[in-house]
């Protein structure tokens, strides 16, 4: 019973006792006692409770989104020119922006964009930033593990941070790396 195992490990690892994991479960002490002994094969929605509280639990101590977060982030507009967001971006020591209009976002962009079209050697001066954005950066809510968001920053620049519709923060790549 490879799932006994698990339990009970995972169990001491939060520093849990059966009876807290029992509760937080909501099945009797003595079942999660008789799981970890591997002396009884229980049903499966009794193992499921069992696990999903032991995931609870181990989330119930991480940091969350709005912890991580950058409050009041600097946006450009599609119509910014790339030299004025690149000038942005030098100001503030960042390396991506959201791209927003009239409260939206739009689209993202980010330095590796401004770096395309300078390698291409067009005129930045006059390239508008809706000609180059990418898709927007994806969105979390406040209370999102960084756990997650740390996954979605594995194949983005930059995470935001979203309440009531509106753009609360962001969470960077460098963001996270700092928490470690």
């Amino acid at each position: 019973m490879e799932e006994a195992k698990f339990i009970g490990s995972e169990r001491r690892k939060l520093g849990m006792t059966q009876h807290q994991l029992a509760k937080m479960a909501g099945v009797s002490q003595s079942l999660v006692a008789k799981i970890e002994a591997g002396s009884v094969d229980a049903a499966y929605s009794k193992i499921k409770a069992i696990m999903e509280a032991l995931q609870r639990a181990s989330l119930s101590g991480e940091k969350t989104a709005r912890e991580m977060m950058h409050a009041g982030i600097k946006s450009v507009l599609p119509s910014d020119t790339l030299h004025a967001a690149s000038a942005v971006m030098r100001k503030l020591s960042i390396s991506q922006l959201p791209v927003m209009e009239d409260g939206r976002v739009v689209g993202s962009l980010t330095e590796a964009s401004i770096l395309a079209c300078f390698s291409e050697k067009k005129d930045i001066a006059k390239v508008r930033v809706s000609e180059v954005m990418d898709e927007a950066f994806p969105n979390v809510l406040p209370s999102t593990p960084i756990s997650a968001v740390a996954s979605l920053l594995r194949h983005h620049s930059a995470v935001l941070v979203m309440e009531k519709g509106e753009v609360a923060g962001i969470i960077t790549k460098a963001d996270i790396l700092r928490a470690i």
